[in-house]
């Protein structure tokens, strides 16, 4: 029998009011723990005929009678003392009750199916896949020696990661297709820390004409360059001139830091940037900090943000740990980004809409 589908209430189990020398079984409950009287089956019926439009289709659907789904949704409401489904003609409706309990059941059926699949990955030997969504600004290198580092403990653990903007990042943490994620801002629901500050900076190249002004450059003389938006595929990673970003300004939209590199190059306009990417083009000198009078720089903040699959001990947890020890250890000690090239002219004014909206 499926573990995760019990046979239906009945023996077993323990009845609630009885004395204890008619229980069935050891009471393995914590103190002040109120024993479960429905079973995963029973939820999963319930589930069953909402999404198959009712009794006849659920009763196709897993290949059942329907007098024994209806018999088992009556006891489900009569345990619950309160209605999930109302029939109106041959229609079974959902109540308000009932749409609450259901969201409620689907997450209790994920997490049965979560902990049987923890325990075969236990029985072969190898950690289930550790999912990590990351916006691209965080250091990939991080990540990497994050992983080196749990590595050498747990030589089985998977790793898969996915390079997102912020909008699909927050979709993937909603649907719980990913374990942990690394983001620009913060997600309510989830629990999330501080993980690092990025410094950005808004660079050209050398012999673009914006240096040859031999002044502060203002946002009107930026008007007039493509700005190139470094994200990666989502449409509204491109600020626009209704959220204050843009306000009007020609952007130039690529997904890899290759292409806004061939884009800098080939004069076609400005960037802001994470320091560590562009130093190395700061050193070669084929790129040059814009001084702009509102400020050449500004710093983000990312979060490590906890999905709702993570639990205390589990290779997603543990990986959280490793990605917060390199970054604190990163954080320790001098970085080539910050105590070496040029430097940026000043700290930029969040008010100036040159840069791009957080």
């Amino acid at each position: 029998m499926n573990p995760t589908e019990p046979a239906d209430t009945g023996g077993g189990e323990y009845q609630e009011g009885c004395p204890a020398h008619v229980r069935h079984g050891p009471d393995l409950r914590h103190p002040g723990e109120r024993a479960p009287r429905i079973s995963l089956k029973q939820w999963r019926l319930f589930q069953a005929v909402v999404d198959n439009d009712g009794f006849v289709g659920a009763a196709n659907k897993l290949h059942i009678s329907q007098s024994s789904i209806s018999h088992a949704l009556a006891k489900l409401q009569d345990q619950l003392g309160v209605p999930l489904l109302t029939i109106r003609g041959r229609k079974a409706h959902i109540t308000e009750e009932g749409k609450t309990l259901l969201e409620r059941s689907r997450d209790l059926i994920r997490q049965a199916g979560q902990l049987e699949e923890l325990g075969e990955f236990m029985r072969l030997g190898w950690e289930p896949e550790v999912r990590i969504a990351v916006e691209p600004d965080y250091p990939a290198d991080l990540l990497m020696r994050a992983f080196r580092d749990l590595n050498r403990q747990s030589r089985k653990l998977r790793l898969e990661v996915r390079e997102v903007g912020l909008a699909a990042l927050r979709q993937l943490l909603h649907q719980d297709e990913v374990d942990l994620a690394v983001s620009t801002a913060t997600l309510s629901g989830f629990a999330s820390n501080k993980l690092i500050e990025l410094e950005q900076v808004a660079v050209a190249h050398a012999d673009s004409p914006l240096f040859r002004m031999n002044r502060d450059i203002t946002h009107g003389d930026l008007a007039g360059y493509f700005r190139i938006v470094f994200c990666a595929g989502d449409h509204d990673a491109v600020p626009s001139a209704t959220n204050g970003g843009m306000h009007g300004q020609r952007a130039w939209r690529v997904s890899s830091l290759d292409s806004a590199a061939e884009a800098l190059q080939f004069g076609l306009g400005y960037a802001w940037l994470p320091r560590y990417r562009v130093q190395r083009w700061l050193d070669d000198g084929w790129a040059r900090i814009i001084p702009l009078d509102c400020g050449s720089s500004y710093t983000i903040q990312m979060h490590l943000i906890r999905g709702r699959t993570v639990v205390p001990g589990s290779g997603a947890a543990r990986f959280a740990a490793a990605l917060q020890a390199v970054t604190d250890e990163h954080l320790g000690r001098p970085g080539p980004a910050h105590d070496r090239g040029q430097a940026a002219p000043g700290a930029h004014d969040p008010s100036c809409s040159c840069r791009r909206s957080q």
